[in-house]
């Protein structure tokens, strides 16, 4: 016990203990951080391909929307789906479905009556995951998406410097404790900030692992021209499909699909600029004499009903004739 009580880590004196303290957490955050590190970072990334799939490259941007979102387009693109107002539809005059790919198959059949683009979306999402399961594993093999194996070894290194950390720091502070001594509110943030840090570190999971997401970076800047080629209305339904793909619906911004992108991303308008020209009106409308005050003035457009009734409130009273 007295040995416990009475050691060169209990007996150092406290500034001295802080900065063996901050040296052990450094030295644990950094190891810790090298070992979490994707072990396949630095081979070499798969050839981009002549035809590359839109699905595949779709699911490795954003997985089952991705997909949805490439499936609902591609059968806009040809002539299956419509958008109409704010919802997608089948197209009365549909080509013939023995031309379309299952999965395109698959969604044309969930959306079997009209309905919101969010809706649509949904329902698209939930049918294309058994053929999300085979890209999966597609990218799996090409070893560019995080393996359960490698996230299970990031919460244990983790947890192994976290023990480090907290062992080290606790005992000091139940010693420091036993001793009497109370000023220790910067040995606790130092250990319980580390922690966290830690912890945050090891715990994000993203479906792509870092060579995953260098290739994909590598996609969108090979066929970046896509987005000029829309734009200039020069690109192919092919293109189209594998921008969508890239990109995602944003990059149809602009082109002659807009309609598409604005029933996801409705143009918003700024409600300041509503309620000033509210305000211009009324103001214009009513503040003076020869507006409403005047007989005169009160057949014009500028004391019409919506104006003297709503806008001006009792401000217009006398256009009643008075």
């Amino acid at each position: 016990m007295d040995s416990l009580l009475h050691n060169p880590i209990a007996d150092m004196y406290g500034p001295d203990f802080l900065v063996l303290y901050g040296s052990v957490i450094a030295i644990t955050l950094v190891v810790c951080w090298r070992l979490v590190q994707d072990p396949n970072k630095n081979q070499p990334l798969p050839l981009i391909p002549a035809n590359p799939d839109p699905y595949k490259i779709a699911y490795l941007r954003s997985q089952n929307a991705g997909i949805a979102h490439t499936a609902l387009f591609n059968l806009i693109l040809q002539g299956y789906l419509q958008v109409s107002e704010q919802s997608i539809s089948q197209t009365p005059d549909h080509p013939d479905v023995a031309k379309l790919q299952p999965i395109e198959n698959a969604v044309f059949q969930k959306i079997s009556i009209p309905s919101t683009a969010t809706a649509s979306l949904w329902l698209a999402s939930q049918v294309v995951q058994p053929y999300s399961h085979n890209y999966e594993e597609q990218l799996h093999s090409e070893q560019l998406l995080t393996t359960t194996n490698h996230h299970q070894w990031r919460i244990q290194v983790g947890l192994i410097g976290a023990m480090i950390i907290f062992s080290l720091g606790g005992y000091k502070l139940l010693i420091a404790l036993a001793k009497g001594r109370y000023n220790v509110g910067f040995l606790i943030i130092m250990g319980v900030a580390s922690i966290i840090w830690l912890m945050w570190l090891v715990s994000k999971r993203s479906l792509l692992n870092d060579r995953g997401k260098k290739y994909l970076q590598q996609l969108q800047e090979t066929f970046s021209q896509l987005k000029s080629k829309a734009k200039s209305q020069t690109a192919s339904l092919s293109e189209y499909n594998l921008l969508v793909a890239l990109f995602g619906v944003e990059a149809l911004a602009g082109t002659v699909y807009n309609p598409y992108h604005e029933i996801f991303f409705p143009p918003q308008f700024p409600k300041t600029t509503s309620r000033y020209s509210s305000s211009s009106s009324s103001s214009s409308s009513c503040s003076g004499a020869s507006g409403c005050g005047g007989g005169s003035s009160c057949s014009s457009s500028s004391c019409s009903s919506s104006s003297c009734g709503s806008s001006c409130g009792g401000g217009c009273g006398g256009c009643g004739g008075s």
